[in-house]
C-alpha cells in the first residue's frame, strides 16, 4: 500500500476518508483493523490482499480480543460495501445518519452502502461482523431482484432487526458457515453468496426495531449522544433531564422504552468508558482520573471500575498498555 492509497483522517469532518478511489472498497476492513476487531492474518483469506482476486466481501468473529483494542466514539466512517454487524451477546451503540443504535444480544444492524456511521459504545460482544457488495452478492439476475426487494438494504440509514432465540440460532449457523468456508482454500464464492441470501431474508422477516417505538425517538437519540460524547462533564439524571427539558421521570422512562435500559445504568456506562479511555490513552494517576470522572473518592472509583471490569483499574492499564505495545 503506497503512501497515496493509505487512508487519512479529514479533521473539518472527522471523517475516514481516502485519496485514492480504488480504496473505499477496503474502507470497512482498514476500519477494522483499526478499531482491533480484524486482523491481517485474515485479509488474504478474505480476498482483500492486493495480490489476491477481489471479492468485495469480509467477515469476521466478534470476541473479547476487541475488549481493550477498541477505542470509542471511532472516526465517521462512510463504506461503499453493505456492513452488517450480528450480536450473540454484548452491546453496540451505532451513529448512523444522526441516529443512535443500540444492537444487544439477539439482533443484528445492517448499514448499507454509503452511509456515513461510528461506534460510539461497544460491550463485552460476541457473534460476527463483515461487509459485502452489491456485485459480490448479484450474479445472476435472480438474486439481483431479491436483493432489491430488501428495503433495509436500500435505505440510507441503519436497520436493526430483533430475533427470537431459534431465529438467533439459524442467523448464528449461517454466519458461521460463510464464516468457516472464507478459510477453506479454495473457498466456494457460491457457498458464501447462497448463506449471506438466506441471512438477508431473515433479516427482511424480523422484528424491525428501529420502527418498533414510533417516537425512536429524538428525546433518546439526545440524551444517548449527550451522555457519550467525549470530554463532556458527566451529570446526573436530573441534570440530564434539566438539559434536554423534561422530567427526570420521562426521561428515564422513555430512555428505557427505547434501550430496555435506565438512564443511570448509561451514566455508569459512560463513566466507566471515558476511565477506560483514560487509562489506555494518558498517564494519568488514579486519583486525576477519578476527579476527572467527578469522583472524588479515588477508592471508591476502583471499586466501582473494578465491579464493572472485573479487574482494577491498574490491572487494566497494564493490560491495555501490553496490548498497544505488543
Amino acid at each position: 500500500m503506497t503512501d497515496q492509497t493509505v487512508p487519512k483522517i479529514n479533521e473539518k469532518s472527522d471523517a475516514l476518508v481516502c485519496d485514492a478511489p480504488f480504496m473505499f472498497k477496503y474502507k470497512f476492513v482498514y476500519f477494522c483493523l483499526k478499531m482491533g476487531i480484524m486482523h491481517t492474518e485474515h485479509l488474504v483469506h478474505h480476498g482483500v490482499n492486493g495480490n489476491q482476486t477481489e471479492r468485495d466481501f469480509v467477515i469476521r468473529l466478534l470476541d473479547d480480543s476487541a475488549r481493550y483494542a477498541m477505542s470509542c466514539p471511532t472516526p465517521i466512517a462512510c463504506m461503499r460495501n453493505h456492513g452488517f454487524m450480528f450480536l450473540v451477546r454484548g452491546e453496540v451503540l451505532v451513529e448512523a445518519e444522526q441516529d443512535q443504535l443500540l444492537v444487544s444480544a439477539n439482533e443484528c444492524l445492517t448499514i448499507p452502502a454509503e452511509t456515513p456511521f461510528r461506534i460510539r459504545y461497544f460491550r463485552n460482544c460476541s457473534g460476527f461482523m463483515g461487509s459485502f457488495s452489491t456485485d459480490f452478492l448479484c450474479t445472476n439476475p435472480l438474486v439481483t431482484n431479491s436483493f432489491r426487494g430488501f428495503s433495509f438494504m436500500q435505505a440510507h440509514a441503519g436497520y436493526v432487526a430483533q430475533f427470537d432465540h431459534s431465529r438467533s440460532s439459524f442467523i448464528q449457523m449461517l454466519l458461521e458457515r460463510i464464516y468457516n468456508e472464507t478459510l477453506s482454500v479454495p473457498c466456494n464464492d457460491d457457498v458464501i453468496r447462497a448463506n449471506l441470501n438466506s441471512f438477508l431474508v431473515e433479516m427482511a422477516v424480523g422484528n424491525n426495531k428501529t420502527a418498533a417505538v414510533p417516537s425512536r425517538n429524538v428525546l433518546c437519540n439526545r440524551f444517548m449522544e449527550m451522555v457519550f460524547e467525549t470530554g463532556q462533564k458527566k451529570m446526573s439524571v436530573a441534570e440530564y433531564a434539566d438539559k434536554l427539558n423534561v422530567t427526570a421521570n420521562h426521561l428515564n422512562k422513555t430512555v428505557k422504552q427505547n434501550t430496555n435500559k435506565p438512564v443511570s445504568y448509561w451514566i455508569d456506562e459512560s463513566l466507566m468508558l471515558a476511565a477506560k479511555m483514560m487509562l489506555k490513552n494518558t498517564s494519568l494517576t488514579m486519583t486525576q482520573i477519578s476527579d476527572s470522572l467527578g469522583i472524588t473518592d479515588p477508592s471508591y472509583f476502583a471499586r466501582r471500575f473494578r465491579q464493572h471490569e472485573q479487574m482494577t483499574p491498574s490491572e487494566y492499564r497494564k493490560i491495555v498498555k501490553a496490548d498497544y505495545h505488543g
